[in-house]
């Protein structure tokens, strides 16, 4: 049976290995040691969830989901915005994936939020765009970066 969990300080690591897996999924080379050190910092913020999922039969933890409250004026207020979500490839197609965005609806409900949005990696993760449309998520078209600071080019 699947549980879920927020997350806290003691899943440091457990959440910097399956962050670190699913960055090597779409070509992103950020490891376990950086993400750690990020994740300690953005976790202290209560604005920041991240969400894991926990099989109490094999004693793992299988997946998580990360999400962010933000304000957005065209939504009508407080919105969550998921940034990552990540299952462990023995468990893909077992509807964990699902499971978690259903926790992360519930937590939006208890939030007081009018919407949830979220990142993709792009059109080639077509399997990926059409499990969040199966889930209810409607494109709103891409999404732009900019980085702030002295290492402005990426």
């Amino acid at each position: 049976m699947i549980q879920f969990v927020i997350a806290d300080p003691s899943h440091t690591e457990t959440v910097a290995a399956m962050l670190e897996g699913l960055f090597q999924d779409v070509e992103h080379d950020l490891k376990a040691d950086e993400i750690a050190e990020r994740f300690e910092e953005i976790d202290s913020d209560e604005r920041h969830s991240t969400v894991l999922a926990y099989d109490e039969e094999n004693d793992e933890y299988v997946g998580l989901i990360t999400v962010t409250e933000s304000l957005a004026l065209y939504a009508g207020g407080r919105i969550g915005v998921i940034n990552e979500l990540y299952v462990e490839p023995d468990y893909r197609s077992e509807g964990v994936g699902k499971m978690l965005l259903d926790a992360v609806k519930d937590l939006a409900r208890e939030r007081g939020w009018v919407r949830l949005e979220l990142t993709t990696p792009g059109d080639e993760f077509e399997k990926t765009l059409r499990f969040y449309q199966r889930e209810g998520f409607m494109r709103i078209g891409p999404r732009f970066k900019f980085h702030v600071g002295a290492d402005d080019e990426e």
